[in-house]
């Protein structure tokens, strides 16, 4: 029998980007091993190879014109929601943990963070229809000469949103969500962007998550107050 999986949720609250969710890239599952079967098995095992394929060529480009398709890339990969993976991996979670700062008590934690769930749930659900509305479109710009980028970046955000959708809707509900406290996460309540980004560098190295400080940097400012 497969041990649980528990896949552990770090719950940041600041005056700049709010509500802010980060999970270390160790909960990130390599490849899914719990595909349905038939078509959509084969569909989505083809995305992967697809994803591996392409991350490869872009972290190693050959040649300049690679390098080039690397720039354009990366630039579409800015425009990305940085949580993705971290949905991703909720989809072999049988248990999350939330941590938190304690200034909260933990019921508010588990319903922010169920709130943010369902948001990011729609936008995947929406990112879906898209994606497979744009297939038939980037099929026939696939007659164009060269490697077709347009298709391999529409098939990888239709299984990064189907991706997506699947570990939200088992984070809402079906994993079991615990609540713990770690006074280590407190941020002050006032300051400017350069003083949170500094404060969560130094939260980064205390708690041995080296890619938090690039994580916080890429999550959207929030348009409220986060307390």
């Amino acid at each position: 029998m497969k041990p649980p999986h528990t896949v552990r949720v770090y719950a940041l609250r600041c005056p700049v980007r709010g509500w802010v969710f980060y999970a270390p890239p160790e909960s990130f599952p390599a490849e899914d091993s719990h595909l349905p079967e038939g078509l959509m098995q084969r569909l989505v095992r083809r995305a992967h190879r697809l994803r591996e394929e392409a991350s490869h060529l872009l972290h190693t480009p050959p040649n300049r014109f690679w390098r080039g398709i690397r720039r354009i890339w990366l630039w579409l990969e800015q425009w990305t929601h940085p949580a993705e993976g971290l949905l991703w991996a909720l989809a072999h979670a049988d248990t999350v943990e939330i941590i938190h700062d304690g200034e909260l008590d933990d019921d508010t934690v588990r319903a922010q963070w169920m709130s943010w769930l369902d948001t990011r749930l729609a936008v995947h659900q929406r990112g879906v229809w898209i994606n497979i509305a744009l297939l038939p479109l980037t099929l026939l710009l696939g007659l164009l000469p060269g490697p077709n980028i347009f298709i391999a970046w529409n098939a990888i955000r239709l299984y990064v949103h189907w991706q997506a959708r699947r570990g939200g809707r088992r984070a809402r509900d079906t994993a079991h969500t615990t609540v713990q406290r770690d006074p280590r996460l407190h941020l002050p309540s006032q300051g400017s962007p350069g003083t949170c980004q500094k404060r969560i560098a130094e939260l980064g190295q205390q708690l041995h998550l080296p890619e938090l400080s690039d994580f916080y940097a890429r999550w959207p400012v929030c348009s409220a107050p986060s307390r």
